[in-house]
């Protein structure tokens, strides 16, 4: 069961965790119970290494005072690079996998599941 990382706007966000098809890469977004998906936090950037499983590059079209609010959360870290991707301007962050696990583990459970079957 999904535990809410807080009330933001007025409204109590979820996390929601799953994995990109093409690379397993950690997949991030916040939803509510009424609505659904608020905002995604991740962005795939398949051409762009990250140092491991828990970086992620961070959605730019996430508002600022979300960003902030899932700082405060500890959900996301701060921005420790930034990287020019198309036409894009994308932040690097660490994410705490041990907290995200607690507020969504059915979701983390398969995101673990999906990073197990990668064939190297």
């Amino acid at each position: 069961m999904k535990k809410s990382i807080g009330t933001f706007d007025n409204q109590e966000l979820y996390l929601i965790v799953a994995s990109y098809r093409n690379n397993n890469r950690i997949y991030l977004a916040v939803e509510t119970e009424e609505e659904g998906l608020y905002a995604d936090i991740t962005i795939n950037l398949p051409d762009m290494m990250l140092p491991d499983d828990d970086y992620i590059f961070v959605n730019g079209d996430m508002t600022r005072e979300l960003r902030n609010f899932l700082e405060e959360q500890g959900i996301i870290g701060e921005t420790l690079e930034t990287y020019q991707y198309n036409m894009g301007k994308y932040d690097m962050a660490k994410i705490d996998l041990d907290l995200i696990k607690k507020y969504d583990p059915d979701g983390f459970k398969e995101y673990e599941k999906n990073s197990d079957d990668i064939e190297l």
